[in-house]
């Protein structure tokens, strides 16, 4: 008879209040995280410990450990005698990532444009016509999703492994999700970001490995700009609570 998860931990010397507690530390870190991602806990935003646990309904040791993991990943900054804090990059630290992403994605773009790799390339395609579908029905979830669908397309489809590994130690440095839900809550950027996204497709169906990457920049600049508009328009609307 196959033991459950619980069953093997048990035996493996876990006592069932750790398993129990565990799983609502995942929980929570998991729902925490997706309230910061999706800008429900905007950039600059102070956590309270007490109003989580209340929020969640569970004690504040998992929400403590959950406030630890997400600041192991960059989303919060927990400051000794301030509080934890929904992590803001300086507009310097913005422009920097920004300005490396901008180039490694544009040659990401040409790669996929000059070697044709079908797979992607249709699942760029799939991507752009549900970023479509989520402008339709006003669903911007559906929206980043489908950006994010279309980006890790472009990325494998440039079938460089050193190039790969490089724009994931980028994309490590920021809550990239969150940072695309900014972007897209300006006025009239998402419908001008699907244009964007339209502009690298069509460059990458014709092979145009030039014109992929300068359509491809061109996104990745715009974003970034709209971000720290997005950003910097949170922040000042935190500080006037």
């Amino acid at each position: 008879m196959l033991e459950t998860a619980i069953e093997v931990l048990i035996r493996e010397g876990f006592s069932i209040s750790t398993i129990l507690t565990t799983s609502i530390t995942t929980q929570v870190t998991n729902a925490i995280r997706e309230a910061i991602v999706t800008g429900e806990y905007e950039p600059g935003v102070k956590l309270s410990e007490y109003s989580l646990s209340e929020y969640y309904k569970v004690s504040r040791t998992p929400i403590r450990e959950a406030l630890k993991q997400l600041e192991r990943e960059g989303l919060v900054e927990i400051i000794p005698r301030v509080g934890t804090c929904v992590t803001t990059l300086t507009e310097l630290e913005l422009t920097e990532l920004f300005t490396v992403k901008e180039t490694m994605e544009g040659l990401a773009a040409g790669l996929l444009a000059e070697r044709k790799n079908a797979k992607e390339i249709n699942e760029v395609k799939k991507a752009v016509a549900t970023m479509e579908k989520a402008i339709q029905t006003s669903d911007h979830k559906l929206y980043v999703e489908a950006n994010n669908v279309f980006h890790t397309a472009i990325h494998e489809g440039a079938n460089n492994s050193k190039l790969s590994y490089l724009l994931n130690l980028l994309l490590n440095q920021m809550p990239y999700s969150r940072y695309v839900y900014l972007s897209i809550d300006m006025p009239n950027r998402i419908e001008k970001s699907l244009e964007e996204h339209k502009a690298i497709l069509a460059a990458i169906l014709k092979g145009d490995k030039y014109e992929a990457e300068r359509a491809m920049r061109e996104h990745v600049r715009a974003s970034g700009e709209q971000l720290k508009l997005g950003i910097a328009e949170k922040i000042i609307k935190n500080t006037d609570k």
